[in-house]
């Protein structure tokens, strides 16, 4: 423009002013979009690979939040079980005391058969907590066949389970305890009408007791992993949130110093564009 004579076809200042003003109006809007949702990246021009990376990131977050969620559902259904074979021991606590007496020869035979009747009560208690327990209606214990859940647990990028296994081949009821075997003559183990069937009765009531404890340390093992999972997904979700937040977040004041900076400059583009019109103009004057 150096040298430019002065013409009325083509007024450069003005088209520079207009120019100027174009992109600090892109600035302000940009700067103002920014301001309002929170986040440094509005469109996919502001910065197209941070855009890929964050929401690579995003996706590994709203993953990790919900293997948080299926983590606790396993913990829920380990503790339906815990609280399944809480329940069984206080059962069999209470045919320890039932055998016990039925073993001394100070309780008559009618009385002896009147512990009895209790005592099949409870094996029959027994029975109906193992076959009612479920998640969902799914029966937790079984004497065939254990119940086993593989709780996912991992992001977009890597599959990982946890598995919890409950029960099996001995998981459930009287007769995988050994108090019922189903087998000829095998009921009178299963009875404490006499002294000798009560003091059998009192060892594999002992044995069912051991092989509860067994099941449920097994059951709080699991819960335990599990509890431990949760923490460790929240802190890996956590970190990968603050990642996700460097590329995203807005700095805010970065931001209202740029929307300062755009106003001024708005107003000043705005003062210049409307002198560089008014310059044209004064050619008028040479014709007085």
């Amino acid at each position: 423009m150096a040298g430019q004579s002065f013409s009325v076809l083509n007024n450069f200042p003005s088209l520079q002013a207009q120019k100027d003003l174009y992109f600090t109006n892109i600035g302000l809007n940009k700067t103002l979009g920014r301001l309002s949702s929170g986040k440094r990246i509005v469109d996919a021009g502001d910065d197209a690979a941070g855009l890929a990376i964050a929401s690579s990131l995003k996706a590994d977050s709203y993953a990790l939040d919900q293997a948080v969620r299926n983590a606790n559902d396993g913990i829920a259904i380990v503790q339906i079980a815990d609280g399944a074979m809480n329940k069984l021991t206080d059962l069999l606590l209470r045919s320890v005391t039932l055998a016990e007496q039925a073993a001394s020869d100070t309780v008559g035979i009618a009385e002896k058969e009147t512990l009895n009747i209790e005592y099949r009560q409870i094996m029959d208690e027994i029975n109906r907590v193992v076959s009612v327990a479920n998640f969902k209606g799914e029966r937790l214990f079984s004497v065939s066949n254990s119940f086993n859940k593989g709780i996912f647990v991992g992001d977009t990028h890597y599959a990982s389970w946890i598995t919890i296994s409950i029960g099996g081949p001995n998981g459930g009821g009287t007769t995988s305890m050994g108090l019922t075997s189903g087998l000829p003559g095998a009921m009178s183990y299963s009875s404490i009408s006499t002294r000798d069937t009560a003091v059998a009765t009192l060892g594999l009531i002992q044995d069912a007791i051991a092989s509860i404890s067994r099941w449920r340390g097994a059951l709080g093992a699991q819960q335990n992993r599990l509890v431990n999972s949760v923490a460790i997904i929240q802190v890996q979700a956590l970190n990968i949130k603050a990642a996700e937040s460097v590329i995203m977040d807005a700095n805010m004041a970065e931001e209202i110093v740029n929307m300062t900076k755009f106003n001024i400059l708005m107003q000043s583009g705005m003062s210049s564009l409307s002198q560089a019109n008014a310059t044209s103009q004064m050619v008028l004057q040479l014709f007085g």
